[in-house]
């Protein structure tokens, strides 16, 4: 007779039980073992480095150096210019007491900027950290500036802003006014504003006195205490862009059309007038070399500055924007 097959569990031997067992209680073991000994490594090594013998101090200046402050060098070549700038003649022509006064004023700089350094000052304070931008907007436009324009460029950027190197105009000028609206001319339109203003200025053209013209009108000075003789900035001030267009216009013994503005109808009446004299480039030239110049720096600034941003993390605070 056949029996009954029985699915039957494997037997585990004594052998593989033991290990088993032996595993498994050297297991708290190992999770302690392996941390400790890192410690115990990372601990060798920082003993290492403590213990290390650190690099000695120079005790010679460098070739090309002229001091060494704490260890930070001084270049020959800074010092030379430097005493050249401050005693205002070539630095072999300098005598040594000269020589000295200006060493001792470089290592006195460089104890000071070592300390701001110790101190952070270019992080805690805002005049610090205008200077060090001040600095690398100088770098960054020094190695253009380096180079002088042609005569050429200098002259093209003349032509291109001739209207800012001529004299200072003046005028002497009387803003007259016909006010529309308010209390007092209530019953005043705009268009009856500028028939009289019409009449009044053909009867100004015609040789009637400002005084008469502006009591039979009933015209209001709008400017009494500028009557006198002003620039033309000045003057452009207290008229207004709208008048001043006009004004800058016109020359001695002229008188405007009626012109409307915002607090009604106006006259001008131009009784003296120098009008602005555009320089030559010959004249010019020195000024339009500045700001030629100036013009180069600020474009090589920015240029700089687009590089910094491109390589920066910039993050804004939420509801900031730039």
């Amino acid at each position: 007779m056949l029996r009954p097959s029985v699915k039957r569990t494997p037997r585990v031997s004594r052998t593989t039980a033991w290990q088993l067992l032996r595993g498994w209680a050297s297991r708290p073991r190992r999770s302690i073992v392996l941390p400790l000994s890192g410690i115990a490594v990372g601990l060798i090594a920082a003993g290492a480095a403590v213990f290390h013998e650190a690099p000695r101090p120079t005790t010679t200046v460098p070739a090309g150096y002229v001091a060494l402050v704490n260890q930070q060098g001084l270049l020959m070549s800074d010092f030379i210019s430097q005493a050249a700038t401050e005693m205002e003649e070539p630095f072999e022509q300098t005598t040594p007491a000269q020589r000295r006064k200006v060493l001792r004023e470089m290592i006195d700089k460089e104890l000071l900027v070592q300390r701001a350094e110790v101190l952070d000052l270019p992080e805690t304070t805002i005049e610090v950290r205008t200077v060090m931008a001040d600095a690398v907007n100088a770098q960054a436009a020094a190695p253009v500036l380096a180079q002088d324009p042609s005569e050429a460029q200098l002259r093209a950027y003349y032509e291109a802003h001739k209207t800012r190197y001529s004299t200072e105009g003046t005028m002497t000028i009387r803003n007259l006014v016909l006010h529309v609206g308010g209390y007092q001319n209530a019953d005043q339109s705009i268009a009856q504003a500028e028939a009289d203003a019409v009449e009044a200025v053909y009867q100004l053209r015609s040789g009637a006195s400002l005084d008469y013209v502006m009591e039979h009108f009933g015209f209001a000075d709008a400017n009494p205490q500028y009557d006198t003789l002003q620039l033309d900035f000045a003057a452009q001030i207290h008229l207004g862009k709208k008048l001043y267009a006009t004004a800058q216009t016109m020359t001695a013994g002229q008188v405007s059309d009626p012109i409307v503005d915002t607090d009604g109808v106006h006259v001008l009446v131009m009784l003296q007038r120098q009008a602005p004299v555009a320089a030559d480039f010959p004249t010019a030239r020195s000024q339009v070399y500045t700001e030629y110049q100036q013009q180069r720096a600020l474009r090589a600034q920015q240029r700089n500055l687009q590089y910094l941003r491109r390589q920066a993390q910039i993050l804004l605070a939420p509801g900031q924007s730039e």
